[in-house]
């Protein structure tokens, strides 16, 4: 009788892990386009949900981001009750502004990035009950850069979004004509050896990939769109873990007549082209620098979604 309980438990786990973790998919423009879809734990049709788009860095996986940030944002919509979506680049790269340069392949071959990422969220929301004013991006790098571009483009589907280790292409503010106000958390190392926290240009492998603002620049176009504060409130983030070489503090800018509209960084001294709290990659630190553990980027970013529905 004991085995056959046991094997029915096991059943049953399998069950539930496989119901609450999928891959699906979906055709665009020729291309079979992939995400992982994870639903809380507790997930009932009956509720709706926010949803949270996270996007890998160039040359990176949908599962990686996943792995490698320790599952942490599946922690969270385990236990704050949100969806949470890892989509794959073509060719693990995302056409975030296909004139800036033709280096990544979905930039080279005007990948319809925004498109997918659209009919995404549009079979998302035909399968599982979505809070339509409660979707929200982030991600790393090139995936920071795409997130950026989702929010210029469908701006009456993303809320708000969190860019890790990057900030605005200057291509992309140069070419928008018009756009909606949002609100953006920056996570940035000031010594980030890829993205360069001052205004210069993306360096991969001794190759330049276009200019960025820099985070001054950066903040300063977002408060003249939002019409926030120029000048921060700063907030000291607990330096835990002091043999990580980081420090960092968190910085808002106060917007009294649309509090909604948020604009926050993370300023993380030290820090490198990393995800904070994620596994350290030993053998490519030298490449990227260094990860702060004093925190984790999934339960900054959460905490800044949610507090944009306020």
């Amino acid at each position: 009788m004991n085995r056959y309980i046991l094997i029915a438990s096991v059943f049953f786990l399998l069950c539930n892990f496989s119901y609450s973790q999928n891959k699906e998919s979906l055709v665009h423009d020729n291309y079979k386009r992939t995400w992982i879809t994870h639903l809380p734990k507790n997930y009932t049709k009956t509720k709706s949900y926010p949803l949270v788009i996270a996007l890998h860095g160039g040359g990176g996986t949908a599962k990686q981001l996943m792995t490698n940030t320790r599952k942490r944002f599946n922690k969270l919509a385990n236990k704050e009750n949100f969806i949470v979506v890892y989509p794959q680049g073509i060719k693990k790269s995302w056409n975030d502004n296909s004139t800036r340069d033709t280096n990544g392949y979905a930039r080279k071959e005007n990948i319809d990035d925004v498109g997918f990422i659209e009919k995404m969220i549009a079979q998302i929301e035909s399968h599982y009950n979505i809070k339509s004013n409660a979707i929200f991006a982030c991600g790393i790098s090139n995936g920071g850069l795409m997130s950026q571009t989702l929010a210029f483009e469908l701006p009456e589907k993303i809320k708000a979004i969190g860019m890790v280790a990057s900030n605005f292409g200057e291509d992309e503010i140069n070419e928008i004509k018009s756009i909606s106000p949002f609100s953006i958390l920056f996570i940035h190392g000031t010594e980030d050896p890829i993205f360069p926290y001052e205004e210069g240009e993306i360096n991969v492998f001794k190759k330049t990939r276009g200019k960025v603002l820099g985070i001054d620049k950066s903040i300063a176009f977002m408060v003249n769109l939002n019409g926030n504060y120029s000048k921060p409130n700063v907030y000291k983030i607990e330096n835990t873990i002091v043999n990580d070489d980081c420090k960092s503090e968190h910085l808002k800018f106060p917007n009294p007549k649309h509090p909604s509209l948020k604009i926050e960084l993370i300023k993380i001294k030290n820090g490198g082209h990393t995800w904070p709290g994620a596994k350290e990659q030993r053998i490519i630190k030298r490449l990227v620098g260094k990860t702060t553990q004093d925190f984790y980027a999934c339960d900054k970013l959460w905490a800044f979604f949610k507090s944009s529905l306020n």
